[in-house]
């Protein structure tokens, strides 16, 4: 027996697509740059420090002082020395009347007299290692600075761009289409 059969065969449809990147190339030179300056001024004024150095005392100490300060010390110690002088003298003359003693009073007083200490005390200070007085004053420092000006000048230089537009191709590679036969065949064969 002989039935009818519907074939039905498709294809589709394909679409292609090339495509390429765009190029670009950039080139960018350096700008001129100019920096002008001057220099700062600078102005600096100092006072000398000053060493005062007092050494009077010392020189007191030593019996070397100012002569009239210390003929004044020596001075002033007069009135006990005269007054112990003639105490002492009083007292000689004591010994020297005195015929009862066996010693000669006069060679004891010579060697007394040779021996004694000096009554004045040449020494208007009393010696010490801070006899010497320092006093430091620093020197003072005034500065005065101007600032300079600073000159600038830069130059741009233009940007150097090329560019290459990309490709894209889009194209249909395979038509669609639809076959439909009717064929006839035979279910027993």
């Amino acid at each position: 027996m002989n039935d009818m059969r519907l074939s039905i065969r498709q294809t589709y449809a394909a679409i292609g697509i090339e495509s390429s990147a765009a190029k670009q190339e950039m080139v960018s030179p350096r700008g001129d740059q100019q920096i002008d300056s001057s220099p700062a001024e600078m102005k600096f004024q100092t006072t000398p420090g000053v060493l005062e150095v007092d050494s009077s005392q010392a020189w007191h100490a030593l019996g070397k002082g100012p002569n009239l300060e210390w003929n004044t010390a020596v001075y002033s110690q007069m009135k006990s020395v005269f007054l112990q002088q003639l105490a002492q003298t009083v007292e000689n003359g004591k010994r020297l009347s005195d015929i009862t003693n066996p010693r000669n009073a006069f060679a004891d007083l010579a060697r007394q007299i040779y021996f004694r200490p000096n009554l004045v005390d040449y020494q208007t200070a009393a010696p010490g290692y801070d006899n010497v007085k320092l006093h430091y004053t620093p020197s003072e420092v005034t500065t005065a600075i101007e600032p300079s000006s600073i000159d600038i000048q830069y130059t741009p230089h233009k940007s150097e761009i090329n560019a290459e537009r990309g490709k894209l191709d889009i194209y249909l590679r395979q038509k669609n289409s639809i076959d439909i036969q009717v064929s006839t065949y035979d279910r027993y064969k």
